[in-house]
């Protein structure tokens, strides 16, 4: 009798076979941010901000967050502007005042993989 480590092998083998002659494409991505604002490590001087992240795929807004860490430690979460899937968050980040923040993002990409980072930026006034 083979043991089930086997067994279960084979058939995942053979599964991926099958897939690959049938051509079927699976997609193992996640967002990825290609253009930021504001950009890491950008020294603004607004003390309103209009954020907005860019990714190189959908993602799900509703299920995505922008969190601003602020200067003194403390954070907020940022409300996102607009539902549904896009390739884009955005926000607006009101009362900025001299120092160094934080922009931590966090999404969902319609495939399914969450995907986080942070970009880093310094209002001067």
């Amino acid at each position: 009798m083979t043991p089930p480590r086997v067994m279960l092998y084979i058939l995942a083998l053979g599964s991926g076979l099958l897939g690959f002659s049938l051509g079927v494409k699976t997609a193992f991505a996640h967002a990825i941010v290609v253009a930021a604002t504001p950009s890491a490590h950008q020294t603004v001087a607004q003390s309103e901000l209009n954020v907005e992240i860019r990714f190189n795929s959908r993602v799900d807004v509703g299920r995505s967050r922008l969190t601003l860490a602020r200067p003194d430690g403390t954070s907020v979460i940022l409300p996102l502007l607009g539902s549904g899937a896009s390739e884009t968050l955005t926000a607006k980040a009101p009362g900025l005042e001299n120092g160094n923040y934080r922009l931590l993002w966090q999404t969902l990409s319609i495939d399914g993989h969450i995907t986080h980072g942070e970009i880093p930026f310094e209002v001067k006034r």
